[in-house]
């Protein structure tokens, strides 16, 4: 568990990993984040199966102010990505989204990731300043990768 005080947060976040109690709170932040709610909930409920150790929860007093998913790569260990990011409004642009970064990558390379991948769309600016700001370099665009007219922009970071 890590205490940070963010730079413009009222209060002191906690990044922790997911607990059970958390459900609601992450879900309605996937279907928010125009995600389907049956899609949404299968997915946290699985990847808090699959990736506890690095299926991390932002908390700012008692309200969930954001989460991240990273994923080891079963047949490569050192290379893992990072599967969703969301910061819920209201927390936004006050640090939480580089704190629940700097979080993931921490508990990735703890257990000996050197790689870490991740998708963004091209058009999600601050996002992509963000993980420059954090080391990642664009791999690739990838045209249609989520479908018909949802491009991506393949990012990495090695360390």
């Amino acid at each position: 568990m890590v205490s940070i005080k963010p730079k413009t947060a009222a209060r002191e976040l906690v990044i922790r990993p997911y607990r059970d109690e958390d459900f609601s709170a992450v879900t309605g932040l996937e279907v928010a984040g125009v995600h389907e709610p049956y899609r949404s909930a299968v997915f946290v409920r699985q990847m808090a199966v699959l990736s506890p150790a690095t299926f991390l929860v932002a908390v700012s007093g008692t309200k969930v102010a954001g989460f991240t998913v990273g994923a080891i790569g079963e047949d490569d260990p050192g290379r893992a990505w990072i599967l969703r990011m969301m910061v819920r409004d209201g927390f936004r642009h006050r640090g939480v989204g580089t704190a629940l970064l700097r979080a993931v990558i921490g508990a990735l390379e703890e257990r000996s990731v050197r790689t870490i991948c991740l998708t963004v769309a091209p058009g999600n600016t601050p996002a992509i300043q963000l993980y420059r700001a954090e080391g990642f370099v664009q791999e690739s665009f990838r045209p249609d990768y989520f479908g018909d007219g949802e491009d991506r922009v393949v990012m990495k970071r090695t360390g």
